[in-house]
């Protein structure tokens, strides 16, 4: 998911910085765009969320919560004073307590009714105190407005916003005060879960992987690897981190350890009756420095073709992105070489960076295609091209962060590289079978009031991101959203016959990435950086640990009506949706009943579209499969339905605070509720009720106590929990290992016996292994001691009632342990 999602309604970054003289909290920043000025209540990315005091930073920017402080958040307020010819001039900044604190996350059935009938009686009271602003006309700069475009009464719209349809289902005031959980989805909907190669796979240096741009916005220690030569790259660690970082020092370096993990991650899969598993290839990881014509990574190749092949062997349908975020560094390197935002010298995108990605492309599918079947070409443009240009994502460096230029030309060249792998795909990869497409995202903006002008600013937010990546693909003409460019005027670049042809129609299916829900107003002072002129709240939402998430399951069916009829009811699959909580502990994270009543109503509310909208939903992939690393925001922010352990620890290569950074070797994973419902309604194909006396959620570790076989060797083995401290002993037989012939198997010599395949039931040797962990569904084995690894982990599979283990072995459970007095003669 993308932390920031509603900055572009009510943000503008007006000027750049260089990183200020010394570190913060161990870290010195890079140089990077300023994100100094709120127009609103947004907070900016670069602000340092620590802070206690009021006081403004040197960059002019209020002090932001981290996730949930207290009962209060801070608010900006700005007043944008006369339009300069290049710059706004800003009158002041000035801060306030808002008191009236949105319902935190943890009160959803509360939150219900609020969400159903927020504020009804103030709709009237709010259009009362607003009529006499309709229809304002304000004057602004080109800094703002592009040359050829107008602010007109209703901006985007020739015959004003009279014309505008509320959007439906529900009227305003009329939203669900209750959901329902009973009903089937249609036969083949996939369920299924999604995760990111950055997020999840670690191993930033091994295996002749290249540099990312997030490694080196982290800060990542670069140095020496390949494409890490730019122009801003780290020259000598420590090495700086992007001044938007929030978490500083905390890196994809380790992340959740996927890389070494893969077995443990599919063993937890199969656990949990998954059948289908989106998740991305990193780019530096295939092509290090991002170009072919340097070398493909042999070894990286051989990481995902066993990854796909054990998903198979799962059972498990990959569905596989190209693109989520991690730009090979080697492609950008300002200014020679720009990466999406390349231009030529009259300022245009000029599309330098399209044949290297049709060059990964085409290694992707001659080496995967034939047993991947679904490709998404891109996750999320507008987060990896609007955020990242300056709003905290990365890169956010000065040569690219001019919000009136650079997502633009990014988004036009991103659109043409889509096209152009489309159509190869299409072309020469045919006769694989597969299916491709595009996933974009967008929350939802409900109009605040029945304005007209409220409705239009809700749909230009809406329009303003979700269109700009969606009406060149799936509209009429190829092109962008008239709305919009009426708006932008010369900022939209403009396609040529040809990319309008390849584009139109370029998916197969519509992807889309949805969260939460806000609500819109029409403020005619402010066009915000996307000049939707939309004030965006959050009033009577629950919401989640992210700064930027507040849940509605009603907005998500209005979020998918929207899809349904701007783009004629396309195939559409859900390819993201997910709730952040805090928890430091195992302890704290399983029970994420907040996670599970997002699902339930999300759910509830995507079957009612699909049976009574008539929407053509095929598929919804929940974020994400596990806890990872949350971009920016680092690892203090957890979407995950399994709890990860990240083993916090040293890490040599992070740029500061390197003594509690995520480490190799010992991580672990555990199955919150979400996971455990999730699986319920997947198994089911229908709807269950989130209620605990419904639902009682994940099983304890009591069922590690018992007997059990060992489908594969045919031996039997005791495992007895140790009362209630975590830990479980193991005692059983193994198949017989046979006297050792001295120095048998080195120089040469003659090669070693090996063990037998099966257990004899006469002359098995004996196994016993203490301190086994165990924790909920979870059980990890230290198998060091006996030449095994260390970090040996399984499932329980409620299904089957048996152990899935990391090496894909089976214990099914065969009685319940009970302890025998023997009496010795």
């Amino acid at each position: 998911p993308r932390s920031r999602s509603h900055f572009g309604s009510r943000t503008h970054p007006l000027h750049f910085r260089t990183s200020r003289a010394g570190p913060q909290g161990g870290c010195t920043h890079s140089r990077a765009a300023s994100m100094s000025v709120q127009l609103g209540y947004e907070i900016a990315a670069g602000a340092d969320p620590t802070r206690a005091s009021g006081e403004l930073s040197d960059e002019s920017a209020p002090p932001t919560p981290a996730g949930r402080l207290g009962s209060r958040r801070w608010a900006g307020r700005a007043c944008v004073g006369a339009a300069a010819l290049a710059l706004l001039a800003v009158g002041f900044v000035a801060l306030s307590w808002r008191s009236d604190r949105e319902i935190e996350s943890g009160s959803w059935e509360d939150a219900v009714e609020l969400e159903g009938g927020y504020l009804q009686g103030s709709f009237e009271k709010a259009l009362k105190g607003r009529a006499g602003k309709q229809g304002t006309k304000v004057s602004l700069a080109n800094s703002l407005l592009g040359k050829n475009s107008s602010l007109p009464d209703c901006p985007g719209y020739d015959t004003g916003c009279a014309g505008l349809k509320w959007p439906m289902p529900y009227k305003i005031g009329e939203y669900p005060k209750v959901y329902d959980y009973e009903g089937k989805f249609p036969k083949d909907f996939i369920w299924g879960m999604g995760t990111a190669a950055y997020q999840i796979e670690g191993a930033y240096r091994e295996d002749g992987r290249g540099a990312s741009i997030w490694d080196t916005f982290s800060g990542a220690d670069t140095v020496g690897m390949p494409g890490a030569a730019c122009s801003y790259c780290c020259k000598k660690p420590p090495c700086d981190v992007n001044a938007a970082m929030f978490d500083k020092g905390a890196t994809g370096n380790v992340a959740a350890d996927h890389y070494h993990m893969w077995e443990t991650d599919i063993a937890m899969m199969k656990s949990m009756g998954l059948k289908h598993y989106r998740f991305s290839i990193s780019w530096p990881r295939l092509i290090p420095t991002g170009k072919v014509k340097d070398g493909i990574n042999e070894k990286g190749k051989a990481f995902y073709n066993g990854l796909i092949d054990a998903l198979l062997e799962a059972g498990i349908t990959p569905y596989v992105t190209l693109y989520h975020w991690d730009l090979p560094q080697g492609l950008l390197d300002p200014p020679k070489v720009g990466g999406w935002w390349s231009r030529d010298s009259e300022g245009k995108p000029d599309g330098a960076i399209t044949q290297e990605f049709v060059d990964y492309g085409k290694v992707c599918f001659e080496a995967f295609g034939d047993r991947v079947k679904t490709w998404v070409t891109f996750n999320e443009p507008w987060t990896a091209l609007y955020l990242a240009s300056g709003w905290g994502k990365a890169p956010s460096i000065p040569e690219f962060s001019d919000m009136t230029t650079d997502p633009w030309i990014g988004g036009h060249n991103l659109l043409n590289a889509h096209a152009a792998v489309v159509d190869l795909y299409r072309r020469e990869f045919k006769y694989q079978g597969g299916q491709i497409g595009i996933t974009n995202n967008c929350d939802w903006r409900e109009p605040k009031t029945t304005s007209p002008e409220d409705i239009a600013a809700a749909e230009r937010s809406v329009l303003f991101q979700l269109g700009w990546m969606s009406d060149p693909i799936f509209g009429k003409e190829g092109d962008y959203p008239p709305e919009m460019r009426k708006v932008y005027g010369d900022r939209l670049p403009n396609f040529t016959h040809h990319q309008k042809k390849l584009l139109k129609g370029s998916a197969d299916f519509y992807g889309l990435n949805h969260y939460g829900t806000s609500w819109a107003a029409y403020d005619p002072t402010t066009p915000g950086a996307d000049l939707s002129y939309a004030n965006v709240t959050h009033e009577g939402l629950p919401e989640g640990m992210s700064i930027w998430l507040f849940g509605s399951g009603w907005g998500f069916r209005k979020m998918m009506n929207w899809v349904g009829r701007r783009y004629d009811n396309p195939l559409t699959l859900v390819t993201e949706g997910g709730w952040s909580l805090p928890a430091d502990t195992a302890a704290e994270a399983v029970s994420d009943h907040d996670r599970v009543m997002y699902y339930a109503n999300y759910t509830s509310e995507m079957l009612k579209a699909i049976h009574e909208d008539k929407l053509n939903i095929k598929g919804y992939f929940a974020w994400s499969l596990m806890d990872n690393y949350e971009w920016e925001r680092g690892y203090k922010e957890r979407f995950g339905t399994a709890y990860t352990d990240f083993d916090y620890g040293y890490d040599k290569f992070a740029p500061c605070n390197n003594d509690s950074q995520p480490t190799v070797g010992r991580q672990w994973r555990q199955r919150k509720d979400s996971s455990c419902w999730l699986e319920q309604v997947s198994t089911k194909n229908a709807l269950t009720s989130p209620s605990k006396s419904d639902f009682p959620g994940c099983v304890d570790s009591s069922v590690f106590d018992g007997l059990f076989n060992d489908t594969t060797s045919g031996c039997n083995r005791t495992m007895q929990l140790v009362g209630s401290s975590g830990k479980a002993d193991i005692l059983g037989s193994m198949p017989k290992m046979p006297w050792q012939p001295h120095g048998c198997g080195q120089y040469g010599k003659q090669a070693c016996p090996k063990a037998a395949d099966t257990c004899t039931g006469t002359d098995d040797d004996m196994m016993e292994i203490k301190g086994v962990r165990v924790s909920g569904g979870s059980i990890v084995v230290d198998y060091s001691k006996k030449g095994g690894p260390q970090n040996f982990g399984g499932f329980w599979n409620d299904a089957t009632k048996s152990i899935i283990w990391a090496d894909g072995n089976v214990w099914e459970k065969v009685g319940i342990y009970k302890k025998v007095n023997v009496k010795m003669e």
